[in-house]
């Protein structure tokens, strides 16, 4: 076994691997890796670091793994431990699905802009003052979000925030550093490039335009046929109309009054010129309600 540190000793002995020379010296070639790389804003203490590396080093070699009393081991709390983790694959290059300008910008389907986002990326490395791991997530989400606000594509703020890995405060300030070089270097350069490319448009179309009127093409005239749904809703409309102004004139007839019409008279109050009740014929000027000739 090779002469480990005592932390990583002790913590592997706590872990369940004192045993396990195997782990052990993976974990401390982790360890030795990880020394050389730079981890600049990272809250990572030296036994966090320690731990990881046991874990990377159980997990690659397939031994078992108390992740519960790593954690509490480690001093840091579960959702960061795992960002913690992932921070050290990227670093070490062990994961295999390591984020990248190509997969996000295919995931976020924006594949045109990442031909920009990677000069970005490139251009960031050259001017930073310190060393920069362009590998890490919040980087590449970086640059491909300058990239689609350059550019004008929309994109899912939510879902690149969430793959950079980022609580929104960090992502924020990150936004306000990474605005401010776009701009600086990138946004005057694009939109020259999209007067260009406008500018080329109209030439073309002015010379499509110019050998056209050389050579004209004849008019074809097409018969359209009105589509059913429309010619029922206009005869519909037509219909309607011609019978809401036909009870318009109906209703004027209506009220315009009647000239020269006497009223009729009851037939009650009319004199009835005989009745059953009553005899046709007086004598001596009394009026009989039987006839006297039988």
């Amino acid at each position: 076994m090779a002469m480990n540190n005592k932390t990583l000793q002790l913590m592997a002995s706590k872990l369940g691997l004192g045993d396990e020379d195997k782990v052990l010296n993976k974990a401390a070639e982790f360890e030795r890796l990880l020394q050389t790389k730079s981890m600049a804003g990272s809250n990572m203490s030296e036994t966090s670091k320690v731990v990881i590396c046991l874990d990377l080093a159980a997990t690659m070699l397939q031994a078992e793994f108390d992740i519960k009393t790593a954690i509490k081991f480690s001093g840091l709390k579960p959702s960061a431990y795992t960002n913690s983790k992932k921070v050290v694959q990227n670093l070490l290059e062990l994961n295999s699905d390591r984020l990248t300008t190509d997969k996000l910008c295919s995931t976020l389907q924006c594949p045109g802009v990442q031909e920009l986002a990677d000069r970005i990326l490139a251009e960031y490395q050259k001017q930073a003052k310190m060393e920069v791991d362009l590998n890490l997530p919040q980087y590449v989400c970086m640059a491909v979000f300058q990239a689609c606000r350059v550019s004008k594509v929309k994109i899912s703020k939510s879902k690149i925030v969430e793959k950079s890995r980022l609580k929104p405060a960090q992502w924020a300030k990150l936004d306000t550093d990474w605005t401010k070089f776009t701009d600086l270097n990138f946004a005057a350069v694009e939109k020259k490039k999209r007067g260009r490319v406008a500018k080329t448009a109209v030439e073309n179309v002015e010379k499509i335009e110019e050998m056209e009127i050389d050579t004209p093409i004849p008019e074809v005239i097409q018969e359209t046929v009105e589509p059913y749904e429309d010619w029922k809703k206009r005869m519909l409309e037509t219909a309607y109309k011609e019978l809401r102004e036909l009870e318009k004139t109906e209703s004027r007839k209506s009220v315009t009054p009647r000239k020269n019409i006497t009223p009729r008279k009851s037939p009650r109050k009319s004199v009835q010129k005989f009745s059953p009740y009553k005899s046709p014929s007086k004598t001596n000027g009394v009026r009989l309600l039987f006839p006297i000739d039988l």
